[in-house]
């Protein structure tokens, strides 16, 4: 039986001389082990002071002395030779006869054949296989509760004895208090610590010039700040979470459905745990990752960024702490520099627009925004333009406007931002310059030719419409094909969009050709008139003060080229009617229509009405905003 000091009696008066002995060595170290926690609230000190003490007292393989964090014990202090495996050996309370002391508060020793105890878990990094005798002594605070333990191995032949226990009880008793001193001072110093590393970090945050440089700053800092495995930080880009940033780098980029149900949790602004989330690390990380996974949403209000996701041996709660912080500085960090950087691109696209659009294009000037843009002028495209639209236009009838419904509808830009966002999703290349009151895009012409285009932006304003129905007009142009097609690809769109709702009475896609004759009045300068304009300018006013049809009665009656009977039937009108509107128009408008260019007059007739439309509808928006 091994005793304290190691000395072996060999008969009765050396027994008891050898006995006295031991009670005086362990005495000494006892005050020892007083000293060494009198030095200080350095609990590294305490500890490895503790472990080669204890080492020295009773002879054995080994000390180790375990603490008690986030539920399990985990290594915290060994011989020289096991070093290396602080922070990384850990046991569940209950497990090994070092977690059954933890869990029943009571002191346990093994006097030999260690393995063979139910009780003993096989611990390989610690090079259990080799140990004869194990004694466990729980460490308890001043209120009781259990903070660790402390483990000693012998190797065989060496046996531990109750002495050899209770003066490992005594050591405890000893330790406890000082421990949980040190602990709570080591806790503040590395919380003060932690404090200074993170101010440190947000104003290498504060100062990052472009996205990429601060999602690369802040992976490299949470993974040193807090001892990561892995630092990653992945945003959100439609309904995908795109790996951007991660620490140690990795050149295969994920990409996650965030449609699936942990985004679910995420959307409510919560730090994830791995109880949360099972799957995520192996999506993210393979199946063979090992740790403790952490995810932390980036936001802003209501606005999702992203993710930041660690994997690390452990983490405390106040680096559960830090990293929330860190979170939070970094969305509101990302969206200031993707403002910038998007100003910046809507200038450089508003210019590119500009230019392209001019009756005049190509040169250097052309070729460096296209490339810039990574826009193929020589492939075929379509324009896109769309404006606000709040609600149907107006009907007249008799003199009175019809009653519209206004239906409650979102703002201009949260309607456009969908159709935006669709849009590019499903025709990559397409490039998009959407302001306050307007909206242009070029879309690259698919496989399927325009009317692929066509479909699309019906399919994707389709859906956008069940948000606000009537918010938005869509204009397309006819394919562009080469560089000096593009300037009327411009004015297409914006006349499909704007001129569109005024002839149909409400707002949807519009390709040009669906305008019909009107793309033939279109380019008519509005200041140029002629006599047939003049005179039917005469009608529309006849028309608003008596509440008549004057003029639609007219375009009714030269479109069936003068046909009594077929006029009299389209407008439910008796002939003999229809002959004294005819007479009435002729006196009013100075016309004799059995001799005039009936084609002049018909194309005259739409320039006027587009004329009175646009009027009119200028003159409702000018009456909704007071």
């Amino acid at each position: 039986m091994a005793t304290i000091g190691h000395v072996t009696p060999t008969g009765p008066a050396e027994s008891r001389l050898a006995q006295l002995r031991g009670v005086d060595d362990e005495r000494a170290y006892l005050y020892q082990i007083v000293e060494t926690i009198s030095c200080g609230p350095d609990l590294e000190a305490i500890l490895r002071g503790t472990v080669r003490l204890v080492c020295e007292a009773v002879a054995c393989h080994g000390c180790f002395i375990y603490f008690v964090q986030e539920g399990r014990l985990v290594l915290r202090a060994a011989p020289p030779r096991y070093r290396h495996r602080e922070g990384k050996v850990s046991l569940a309370i209950g497990e090994g006869l070092t977690g059954w002391a933890a869990k029943t508060r009571r002191s346990a020793f093994i006097r030999e054949n260690a393995l063979d105890d139910p009780r003993v878990v096989h611990v390989p990094e610690l090079e259990e296989e080799l140990f004869q005798s194990l004694v466990s002594v729980p460490i308890l605070s001043r209120a009781g509760e259990v903070i660790g333990v402390i483990t000693l191995h012998a190797v065989a032949p060496y046996e531990f004895s109750r002495k050899d226990r209770d003066f490992l009880e005594s050591t405890a008793t000893l330790i406890a208090g000082a421990v949980d001193n040190a602990r709570l001072y080591e806790e503040a110093t590395a919380r003060v610590g932690l404090l200074t590393e993170l101010s440190t970090l947000s104003q290498r945050i504060a100062s990052a010039q472009s996205v990429t440089d601060l999602l690369t700053l802040v992976v490299r800092g949470c993974r040193e700040l807090v001892g990561a495995e892995r630092c990653e930080i992945h945003l959100l880009d439609a309904e995908r979470l795109v790996l951007r940033a991660a620490s140690p780098q990795r050149y295969a980029r994920p990409v996650v459905d965030t449609r699936g149900l942990w985004l679910d949790v995420l959307r409510g602004g919560r730090t994830l745990g791995p109880e949360e989330t099972s799957a995520l690390p192996a999506i993210l990380w393979g199946p063979q990752a090992s740790g403790t996974p952490l995810f932390v949403p980036l936001s802003v209000g209501e606005s999702r960024v992203g993710l930041l996701c660690v994997l690390a041996r452990h983490l405390s709660d106040d680096a559960r702490s830090v990293l929330t912080a860190i979170a939070s500085h970094t969305a509101v960090a990302v969206r200031q520099n993707q403002f910038i950087e998007s100003l910046k691109e809507k200038n450089l696209v508003k210019e590119f627009f500009e230019t392209l659009a001019r009756s005049q294009v190509g040169g250097e000037e052309l070729a460096a925004q296209a490339e810039r843009l990574r826009c193929n002028l020589d492939a075929p495209h379509v324009v896109l333009h769309a404006v606000p639209w709040e609600s149907a236009l107006p009907s007249r009838r008799h003199g009175r406007r019809a009653e519209v419904a206004r239906p409650e509808s979102p703002e201009w830009a949260e309607v456009a931002g969908r159709i935006e966002a669709a849009i590019a999703a499903e025709l990559p290349g397409a490039i998009f310059d959407r302001w306050e009151t307007s909206m242009r895009g070029l879309l690259r012409v698919p496989a399927g030719g325009g009317e692929a285009v066509g479909e699309l932006v019906r399919r994707v304003y389709g859906e956008a419409r069940t948000l606000a129905a009537g918010a938005v007009s869509v204009g397309l142009s006819n394919v562009c094909r080469g560089r000096d097609s593009y300037p009327h690809g411009f004015e297409e769109a914006a006349s499909a969009a704007t001129v569109g709702p005024l002839i149909t009475a409400g707002p949807r896609v519009f390709g040009y050709e669906e305008l019909g004759p009107y793309r033939y009045v279109l380019g008519a300068d509005p200041g140029v008139r002629d006599q047939y304009q003049d005179r039917l300018e005469r009608l529309v006013e006849y028309d608003r003060r008596r509440g008549t049809e004057l003029l639609d009665t007219l375009e009714h009656y030269l479109d069936r080229r003068g046909n009594v009977v077929g006029t009299s039937r389209a407008l439910y009108l008796h002939a003999n009617t229809l002959r004294q509107r005819l007479t009435r128009i002729e006196r009013l408008a100075e016309l004799d229509l059995a001799q005039e260019d009936w084609l002049s007059l018909a194309i005259a007739i739409r320039v006027v009405k587009l004329r009175v439309l646009r009027r009119s509808a200028r003159d409702e928006r000018r009456t909704d905003h007071g």
